[in-house]
């Protein structure tokens, strides 16, 4: 262990070696969703809402959302999905697990995906997931903020296009849920299944073919010179400490005097020659930060704790 010691100086560069020998984390899941009018791919984020991707996997690897529906379009907010089920022209509730917990801890962002529940009750979600069509930041204030658990990476073309169909009110044949069906048919025409939006089928994946990853950013609107983004209650980014590359999470701790942020994950990466933050003599660097629709650029925080391991904001430039 001799030679490890003049490269692990501080007390971050030792928290961070200690984390990846202890195991890196593991690869982000995707799930896939066929829908009759294109596919849909999103990344789910276990470390983030860990109960509510489990919830969500167990409905896709029990075949839940195969023949599914998505029975509710808002332009400019939501659509909605994993309600019901739909076989031939015949509309079902679709069986529930128990109710998850509330997980908040992400922003719902366009592209983010989260979990429906029954208003006024925190702890209610179920099997319905919605996606944001746009940055529905009022949703992280309402009974303790809606969970996000994902986020769109391949067919959000798709997703604006059932957003864009006509919706009709569907409320005397299937009940009050359906007062805005996104659907294929032309106005006037009778409605069947086939007009429907149907999610044939929905499965897990590791890898999506085409999707260039974007890990430290969390919404679709953010700029390509933008290093990472406050996503929820946490930043993401690549990190050099003493000559090593590492992936590095710190998350904000409320109710503390001033921005102060606890170190919480870690893997070593492969150098690639990428923009990265930096650490030296007890102050961590960050190029640039995303919050919200503002961005910040020369980001230092100064460490003000070894154990635990925290950081404290100190300075900044708004751009």
């Amino acid at each position: 262990m001799k030679r490890f010691v003049a490269v692990l100086r501080s007390p971050l560069a030792l928290f961070l070696f200690l984390c990846f020998a202890a195991g890196q984390a593991a690869a982000k899941p995707y799930v896939c969703m066929q829908t009759n009018v294109g596919e849909i791919c999103m990344e789910l984020f276990p470390e983030a809402a860990p109960q509510t991707v489990a919830n969500f996997l167990k409905y896709v690897d029990e075949g839940d959302y195969s023949n599914s529906m998505i029975h509710r379009s808002v332009p400019g907010f939501v659509i909605q999905g994993g309600g019901y089920t739909l076989f031939s022209n015949l509309v079902s509730t679709m069986s529930v697990d128990p109710p998850v917990v509330n997980e908040y801890n992400q922003s719902n962002l366009r592209g983010t995906v989260a979990m429906a529940r029954i208003g006024g009750s925190v702890n209610s979600a179920t099997s319905q997931w919605f996606i944001n069509l746009a940055d529905n930041t009022n949703l992280d204030t309402v009974d303790g903020g809606f969970t996000v658990f994902a986020r769109v990476v391949k067919g959000m073309d798709i997703v604006d296009a059932i957003a864009a169909l006509t919706r009709y009110n569907m409320t005397s044949s299937l009940g009050s849920a359906f007062n805005t069906v996104p659907s294929t048919a032309p106005v006037g025409a009778e409605i069947t299944a086939n007009d429907l939006i149907r999610v044939i089928t929905a499965s897990r994946t590791d890898f999506v073919a085409g999707v260039t990853p974007l890990p430290y950013q969390c919404s679709a609107t953010s700029p390509g010179n933008t290093l990472t983004e406050f996503c929820g209650s946490s930043l993401t980014f690549p990190v050099s400490v003493d000559g090593k590359l590492f992936e590095g999470t710190i998350v904000h701790i409320p109710g503390r005097a001033g921005l102060v942020f606890k170190v919480a994950a870690t893997k070593l990466l492969a150098d690639t020659g990428q923009e990265r933050a930096a650490y030296a003599a007890g102050v961590l660097t960050i190029p640039s930060v995303r919050i919200g629709t503002r961005i910040f650029d020369n980001v230092k925080l100064n460490l003000t704790s070894s154990a635990p391991l925290e950081l404290t904001l100190s300075t900044y430039t708004e751009r």
